[in-house]
């Protein structure tokens, strides 16, 4: 009979015997060190930080593991960033992902997400028909090299500042006010959120925020994270006012020129949510500098609301999965 158990109560050898998780080159990435995961685990669900990983075990045997963590944007919500499966073991995905979904539930969050990429039939077929996950929006990553976007030395970004502590408030506000009325429920950003973290030490990700500001009038028509794990590969979200999207070349030219003061060789990934009202523009903005997008991923959320039934009925052989790439 197979059985759950978090990933602290068991040797990370146990993990040599899952092909998939062996061979992915990234795979230890975010694993928290004794003793903090266990001081970790004993925390109450309010109070968790870092990531958490659990561990499918059958007659001795690791057949699958699954990593989640706190929602970027809600601390109340959680994401599934990492799910790696033997072959043949499409049963136990199902195993572990309503193992923690039922788990955390009871413990008080309001949701989980998930996102898989769309070519991935057999993963999209477990989290939606099995798993009972409503697709939601789309997620698009373009991948854009230093070589990829030029910027003149002498360009000037008065305009764009860190953001502050003190505007949470007008920063969330700005920012849900962009995402599409009937998405609002579930990818409301909250106003902690945009606080910087005090944890950063702890933690293996940095991010760092930034707001565009009309020096004129103060307004605010921008906001932007970008946010890497390895100062290698890195992350960049942005969100801007209606009519303002052409802005968005500004903001690369710019995160080229500071990521550029941290490593020369560096990768950067540019996601773009559906969810916000002016998604389409701004993929167009990319689009028209050439920028290929580099993966098309669906954002599955499972929430107390109701779902609709399907078939169960899923085959297949190893899955793997990991939240875009783990480097970030």
């Amino acid at each position: 009979m197979a059985i759950i158990k978090n990933l602290i109560f068991c040797s990370k050898d146990r993990l040599k015997n899952l092909t998939s998780f062996v061979n992915f080159e990234c795979s230890a990435t975010g694993f928290v060190p004794f003793p903090l995961d266990i001081l970790h685990y004993m925390l109450p669900f309010k109070m968790k930080f870092l990531k958490e990983s659990y561990v499918a075990i059958d007659n001795g045997k690791t057949y699958g593991l699954i990593t989640l963590e706190k929602d970027d944007n809600n601390k109340n919500k959680l994401k599934i960033s990492q799910l790696f499966l033997e072959e043949n073991s499409i049963e136990y995905g199902e195993l572990l992902i309503n193992y923690v979904v039922n788990k955390f539930f009871a413990k008080g969050a309001e949701s989980f997400s998930v996102v898989v990429d769309e070519a991935d039939d057999k993963m999209l077929k477990l989290v939606s028909d099995v798993c009972k996950f409503r697709i939601l929006a789309d997620e698009y990553l373009f991948k854009i090299k230093k070589s990829d976007f030029s910027y003149q030395k002498d360009t000037s970004f008065e305009y764009i500042r860190f953001s502050k502590n003190s505007e949470c408030v007008k920063i969330s506000e700005f920012c849900n006010s962009l995402i599409s009325s009937h998405q609002l429920p579930i990818f409301e950003m909250d106003t902690e959120s945009f606080k910087d973290n005090i944890l950063v030490g702890l933690k293996n990700k940095v991010v760092f925020k930034y707001v565009l500001e009309n020096t004129e009038n103060k307004k605010i028509f921008g906001y932007f994270t970008v946010s890497t794990r390895n100062n290698k590969d890195f992350a960049l979200d942005a969100i801007l006012a209606s009519g303002y999207e052409v802005y968005l070349a500004d903001i690369l030219k710019f995160v080229k020129l500071e990521i550029s003061k941290r490593n020369s060789g560096w990768t950067l990934y540019v996601r773009i949510k559906s969810c916000f009202v002016n998604h389409k523009v701004l993929l167009e903005i990319l689009e028209n500098y050439d920028f290929k997008c580099y993966k098309k991923s669906k954002i599955l959320v499972k929430s107390l609301y109701k779902t609709v039934k399907a078939d169960n009925t899923i085959s297949g052989k190893q899955i793997i999965f990991n939240d875009i790439t783990p480097a970030f």
